[in-house]
């Protein structure tokens, strides 16, 4: 059979050994499959042949020439030599040289004719390649292999990419044939695409540019629609379930809420809460996304919805990434729902073993008909009398299993995630494109907008003194460093050490350190210190990044900025100015020059989050942005979110499409096997 061969070890193939499977396995190739799927990471481009004279240096360029001259070189460094030969064209001369290629002047032989690819440079006046690749020509014309757009593969020790190239082309011959089409014909013919076997084959072997994105284009489109299909299930999936579970704005408890705010809701707000009783009224399970910039006012509309559902005496658990957040809700909820008689309850580590039996005994009685705590809420442990909400806040920090078991309920509660981290749309329907969103962009009335400066070490003793001011004038002070313990070279400053320096010289404001190894108990301990003023300043890591609302909190010092994502930076940048005082970001950078990084001139230029977020996008990649390596999008071979955004939405519009006229891909079984394959338990389905 096809698939056989396919699946085949690459011991089978012709030159590969033990050891050369051992190095393969390195890059992650252990069948034929898996090296057709290897392509390559760039391309070289040796069609256009140069004459010696018009080589420009640190340009890549083709040459054909005839060895005038060659010898080896013993270096004064044991082990190491040198082979340097002398090229000539009709139009000057060129030295190649080699590091440790035995036999080479056995080969490259004076008046041997020979094609050179490699890059120029002038050392000492005279013109240089430095281990060109080369091949034996006949006559004035360019060997044809040579001549062409060569492949240029992630490498590995001891494997070269002439070796490689040998060993890609031999597989490609024989195993290309078998490839078998996993998109369906509908597809294919609406987008124009090339067959499977046509674009791995020109990805590996193009013969012009234009095939090579055609190619591309193709195999990048497979993988957005894999994903999106997987969306598409998922989302008509958790449609079939229905759900009695009514919730309106009718209630007393939720008028109450709206009286008791001491402002107005923002229009945001309000459409968000529409959108969200709307989703309530439908007869399913609501599965909603709202993001939310910065002090947006998220948790006030999660507020909102837990105080409708306790009119209709239905539950809402509430789940938090980490206790210090899950302590910030629990005072949220106490404040805004207690004084209209809703009962809320908070389960967490660290609880007396009395504690927790009460709280679970409220849970499950149904007297606490809000309940707060981390993912634990989820565990069978945890009984409820009457579920029909789960609010799940900063959802980049959770994996998709939690959003499955939300799901997987009986009965399926309302969903409700919210991120307060704004989320690119290209991840956005990648990461939640099962999910409907609504989006906070505005903030509250009155808000002043945070101040950003960004200083180097050699201003510490003014920054300092900023600090001592704006603690005597009332406001309170963050100083955030990147690590818990510095690093090797002493360059980056750890938690404990500049809690070391900012106690030494600002101890009589009161200093208190924070960071995540401590036990849940002493942060809680510092953050309530912090709170009532006993300490006006924390020193700590980025676990003060969500969830710690200090109103009177006034300045922040993000230590070595340069290590932080944007939209980290733009958290951390949120949890100043959150009162009535204005807030001050100082980027304390690592580098004394003085200079602004340009990736952090977005910080200076802007404080909309959803502009920061395509800026971190852009900047990073997807693979480093927070939460996208779980849902799987860092795991793409081809497609590029920052390239691919039209690609991405003719994935979801067609994947919409397909689902509504074949909800069991019959017309693609190797597509649907493929998608159970790589998304099957991520997204749930099979």
């Amino acid at each position: 059979m096809a698939s056989d061969f396919l699946e085949q070890s690459l011991n089978s193939l012709k030159g590969v050994g033990p050891k050369r499977a051992q190095q393969l396995a390195v890059l992650g190739l252990s069948s034929v499959s898996d090296l057709l799927w290897f392509f390559p990471r760039k391309y070289e481009d040796r069609r256009h042949l140069s004459k010696i004279s018009d080589l420009i240096p640190g340009r890549a360029s083709t040459v054909l020439a005839t060895v005038a001259d060659i010898e080896r070189k013993r270096l004064p460094r044991p082990g190491l030599e040198l082979v340097v030969a002398t090229l000539i064209d009709e139009t000057g001369e060129i030295a190649a040289t080699w590091f440790n290629r035995r036999g080479l002047e056995y080969i490259l032989k004076p008046g041997t004719r020979a094609a050179l690819f490699g890059t120029a440079s002038m050392r000492a006046g005279t013109l240089e390649m430095s281990n060109p690749e080369f091949e034996i020509a006949d006559a004035d014309q360019l060997p044809a292999q040579f001549a062409r757009i060569i492949p240029i593969y992630p490498a590995t020790a001891g494997l070269t990419n002439r070796w490689l190239r040998t060993l890609v082309s031999e597989a490609l011959q024989e195993a290309l044939p078998l490839v078998v089409e996993t998109l369906p014909p509908h597809l294919t013919k609406k987008r124009k695409l090339p067959s499977l076997q046509e674009a791995i084959r020109a990805m590996h072997e193009p013969h012009d540019g234009r095939e090579w994105k055609v190619a591309r284009r193709r195999l990048a489109y497979e993988e957005l629609l894999m994903l999106q299909v997987g969306m598409a299930l998922r989302r008509e999936k958790f449609k079939q379930h229905k759900t009695d579970i009514k919730i309106n704005a009718n209630g007393p408890v939720y008028q109450g809420f709206l009286k008791t705010l001491p402002f107005s809701l923002t229009g945001s707000q309000q459409g968000a809460l529409a959108e969200i009783f709307s989703d309530l009224a439908a007869g399913q399970p609501m599965s909603r996304l709202l993001q939310g910039d910065v002090g947006s006012g998220k948790t006030l509309v999660a507020m909102g919805l837990a105080a409708a559902a306790a009119d209709a005496q239905i539950q809402t658990a509430i789940l938090a990434p980490t206790e210090v957040l899950a302590d910030q809700l629990y005072g949220e909820t106490k404040k805004r729902l207690a004084p209209l008689g809703v009962e809320s309850v908070i389960l967490k580590g660290g609880q007396s073993t009395s504690e927790r039996a009460a709280a679970l005994a409220a849970a499950e009685s149904g007297e606490a008909l809000v309940v707060v705590g981390t993912q634990a809420l989820l565990e069978p442990t945890v009984r409820y009398k009457n579920l029909g909400v789960v609010v799940i806040d900063e959802q980049h920090r959770f994996g998709v299993s939690q959003r499955a078991a939300v799901i997987d309920r009986t009965p399926a509660p309302h969903l409700l995630m919210m991120s307060a981290t704004p989320i690119p749309r290209t991840l956005t329907l990648c990461l939640f494109g099962d999910l409907d969103v609504s989006l906070l962009r505005e903030k509250p009335a009155g808000r002043i907008k945070n101040e950003t400066r960004v200083i180097d070490g050699k201003k510490m003793r003014t920054l300092l003194q900023f600090i001592v001011d704006e603690v005597k004038a009332g406001g309170k002070a963050y100083w955030v460093c990147p690590r818990v313990e510095g690093d090797e070279s002493g360059e980056i400053a750890s938690v404990e050490k500049r809690y070391a320096f900012v106690e030494k010289h600002l101890g009589k404001v009161g200093v208190g350190l924070i960071h995540g190894r401590m036990k849940s108990e002493e942060k809680e301990n510092v953050l309530s210190r912090f709170r009532c003023g006993d300490i006006r300043m924390l020193v700590g890591t980025t676990v003060v990044e969500v969830g710690v609302d200090v109103p009177d909190a006034s300045v922040i010092v993000i230590e070595s900025p340069e290590r932080f994502g944007l939209s980290q930076l733009h958290q951390l940048r949120g949890r100043v100015g959150r009162g009535g005082r204005r807030g001050v970001c100082v980027l304390l950078l690592t580098d004394a020059s003085g200079e602004t990084p340009a990736r952090l001139q977005t910080m200076l230029d802007t404080d909309d989050g959803f502009a920061i977020a395509e800026a971190d996008l852009q900047q990073r990649g997807t693979g480093e942005l927070s939460g996208a390596a779980q849902h799987g999008v860092a795991e793409f071979l081809v497609a590029d979110l920052q390239k691919d955004v039209a690609l991405l939405e003719e994935a979801r519009e067609d994947a919409k499409e397909w689902i509504l006229k074949d909800r069991d891909l019959q017309d693609a079984p190797l597509f649907k096997g493929n998608l159970i394959t790589h998304f099957g338990e991520m997204l749930g389905i099979g």
